[in-house]
């Protein structure tokens, strides 16, 4: 009897870290997504946050009808496996762009410092030797 009341806990514990790691991951090669309305999904970037490597969401912001912005987060490992996650939930059916600034060795500290700039647009990956910053535009449909 003790030690199934033990392990109760412990199971509910597992059961609410498990239904967390079911959201879909999307990475900088993946910049046009298709998802599910309801669906949990999040950009997963590359970011060394020691090296000033950090990333913001620009504006315009992505619909609001149809994308809800859940935040970012970080994951500092060392200088090579860094990341920055930024989550997100599709609400309805439609399509809408995430425009997020890339901004490599503290050469900006928010998306309001480069927007008046002419602020190329990314084709590629970033790469920890990207010395400028860049727009990574996400294309989302929701359907």
């Amino acid at each position: 009897m003790r030690s199934s009341l033990c392990t109760a806990p412990v199971l509910a514990a597992l059961l609410l870290v498990l239904t967390g790691c079911g959201d879909s991951a999307y990475e900088t090669d993946e910049r046009t997504i298709s998802v599910e309305s309801g669906e949990k999904f999040t950009l997963e970037v590359p970011a060394a946050m020691e090296l000033g490597q950090n990333w913001y969401v620009a504006d315009p912001r992505p619909d609001p009808d149809v994308l809800e912005y859940r935040g970012d987060r970080e994951h500092t490992g060392d200088v090579s496996d860094g990341a920055q996650y930024f989550d997100f939930t599709a609400l309805s059916p439609g399509k809408t762009t995430v425009k997020l600034l890339f901004c490599p060795y503290a050469r900006c500290h928010s998306a309001g410092e480069v927007t008046a700039s002419p602020v190329p647009t990314a084709t590629g990956t970033p790469k920890n030797s990207d010395q400028e910053a860049a727009y990574y535009l996400y294309t989302i449909t929701v359907r």
